[in-house]
């Protein structure tokens, strides 16, 4: 009997210390320096466009940054300066100034933690530097070898403390057994493994059923939290079949929006500009100040079935598949005109500051806040959201705090219409004149209508 007990417990505490060393080892994962599998997507995302990890683009190559900032600088000035690099010059750090050398371009503020540093950067000295004789001339992979996931321990400890569970149960099962037969008692009937959890079940059916109650509750508020998430898509920024970059062109270059996107004004969509439009300049210009530049000036001539070299028109053109970037659902009505000519809606409102974008994504709510506040392009956006990019709650924002000019709309103008009809409306009338602002919401901005067929 008593070896019996000593051997059962034995298994126990060997089934215990290996939950502690899987447990150990998931917490050891999250203890190392960042994860490469996030940091490759906030590099690609944040980064990409004016990084590169093995070589000088925009901005200095990458591999080795950290420890260069530690030698001739500091750990924490390193992590200041990618978060706000004006502010560490400003302080006087000589590394700091002789990094701002490098190009006359401003690196842009970046709203990351620490800890996102940390999982870019473990990306970025993770990565290897793709062999000469690629497929593409110009264009860089990164390949980073694939760590496991931390997340695949837990479930390994979840799945050990799930046999854990088993085998005490059944080792208490045979305590009991080997109870009864030394104490005289006849053995219990054997059980099924179901009619034994039914019987377990029943016998503690007051913490069984808080349980049960607890558990459904969690899955209903996790549902509902899943639910909230569908039709977000903030920061989505899928890749183009050419790299046009807004930085350049709407910041350095100065290009209005509305040169390229010139149906924006007069039409509900602001449209892609065609081909012909990128051939104003392009027929001139067809060197970019890169390889990658002029492989992506080359597409564009494909496209037209423009020859540089003849300067001529072959006529075999190709249609540039541009990937949608806002999409909204079809029972949802939304127009430019309106929004950009009544309105006096500025694109930085609703699309952030493209000064400092390559390809156009769906800016976050965070994005879209900090216009003009951690940059001067722009004067700061007038509306601050709460609501994530493209969803209900983010129009309704706008519509409640979007104010009308209605003392300066010209005579016979839409607002002047407007107005007499406020007249009328005794409610919205005396509201507009405690606060002497009548905003869109109150002129039937929240109607369902307006924006719903």
């Amino acid at each position: 009997m008593k070896i019996k007990t000593l051997f059962i417990t034995n298994k126990i505490k060997r089934l215990a210390l290996a939950a502690f060393a899987v447990l150990s080892l998931s917490s050891n994962v999250h203890a190392q320096e960042g994860d490469p599998a996030i940091g490759e997507k906030l590099f690609n995302g944040k980064c990409a466009s004016c990084h590169n990890p093995f070589r000088d683009v925009t901005g200095p190559a990458l591999k080795g940054a950290r420890e260069r900032w530690i030698e001739k600088s500091t750990e924490e000035n390193f992590y200041a300066w990618i978060k706000n690099s004006a502010k560490v010059i400003a302080s006087g750090d000589p590394y700091a100034k002789e990094m701002s050398a490098f190009d006359a371009s401003v690196m842009t503020p970046q709203t990351v933690s620490d800890k996102q540093i940390d999982d870019i950067f473990a990306y970025i000295e993770a990565a290897e530097e793709p062999k000469a004789g690629g497929d593409e001339v110009g264009t860089t992979s990164v390949v980073v070898e694939e760590e496991g996931s931390s997340t695949l321990y837990w479930w390994l400890f979840a799945g050990l403390l799930v046999v854990v569970i088993a085998v005490v149960g059944g080792v208490k099962g045979n305590l009991a057994a080997l109870s009864r037969e030394q104490d005289g008692q006849e053995p219990l009937p054997q059980q099924s493994v179901g009619r034994s959890a039914r019987t377990w079940a029943w016998n503690n059916r007051g913490w069984f059923g808080v349980t049960v109650f607890v558990s459904v509750i969690l899955l209903l508020a996790f549902g509902m939290v899943k639910w909230l998430d569908l039709g977000v898509y903030e920061d989505y920024k899928p890749e183009q079949p050419i790299a046009y970059s807004h930085e350049l062109h709407a910041g350095e270059l100065g290009i209005d929006c509305k040169y390229c996107h010139n149906a924006v004004t007069k039409s509900k969509h602001a449209t892609i500009p065609s081909v012909n439009v990128c051939m104003n300049c392009h027929k001139t210009v067809v060197d970019g100040r890169s390889d990658e530049g002029t492989e992506e000036i080359a597409k564009i001539h494909k496209a037209a079935g423009y020859d540089p070299d003849t300067r001529t028109y072959t006529g075999e053109t190709e249609p540039i598949q541009w990937v949608k970037v806002h999409n909204l659902p079809d029972h949802v009505y939304f127009n430019h005109s309106q929004h950009v000519v009544a309105g006096g809606i500025d694109c930085k409102q609703c699309h952030g500051n493209m000064k400092k974008q390559t390809v156009a994504k769906v800016m976050s709510t965070e994005d879209l806040n900090n216009v003009g506040v951690t940059d001067e392009d722009y004067d700061e956006n007038k509306i601050k959201f709460t609501k994530p990019t493209l969803t209900m709650g983010w129009c309704i924002e706008c519509h409640r705090e979007s104010t009308v000019d209605i003392a300066g709309a010209p005579e016979g103008s839409y607002y002047n219409v407007i107005h007499e009809r406020l007249l009328l409306d005794k409610r919205t009338y005396q509201e507009y004149l405690e606060d002497d602002v009548v905003t869109v919401g109150e002129l039937g901005g929240l109607e369902c209508a307006k924006c719903h067929y």
